[in-house]
């Protein structure tokens, strides 16, 4: 089992993370919170062709939900990577891999410019 945060959790970031939480992996999100308020009230929910279930994940409106994680996936929406990236600077491991998950060509420059990595 990973620690895995997801930092951006829209519809691409609560689908990976959920994922990946259901596959047995501790999952936290990160994201907006609207998002973060219906996930604490009703879980996350999955639906696909094959099933329909819900996963467990934490959620936080806050940063700090990424700190301990051996992974990040971060899908923020573009104009959002320096300060979504600025703010989990503080709580990232030193050697956790960062995955981008976002539209644009620049994203991941962007990102790296910003972590310093």
């Amino acid at each position: 089992m990973r620690r895995i945060a997801v930092m951006g959790a829209g519809a691409v970031g609560c689908y990976y993370g959920g994922m990946l939480a259901r596959a047995g992996h501790e999952v936290a999100l990160v994201g907006r919170p609207q998002h973060v308020e219906a996930v604490r009230r009703a879980g996350l929910r999955i639906q696909t062709n094959a099933f329909d279930e819900h996963v467990p994940v934490r959620a936080s409106t806050e940063a700090d939900a990424v700190r301990g994680a051996e992974l990040v996936l971060f899908a923020v929406k573009s104009p959002d990577t320096e300060a979504a990236g600025k703010a989990l600077a503080p709580y990232l491991e030193r050697d956790a891999a960062i995955l981008t998950l976002q539209n644009g060509v620049d994203n991941a420059e962007r990102l790296a410019a910003t972590l310093g990595r």
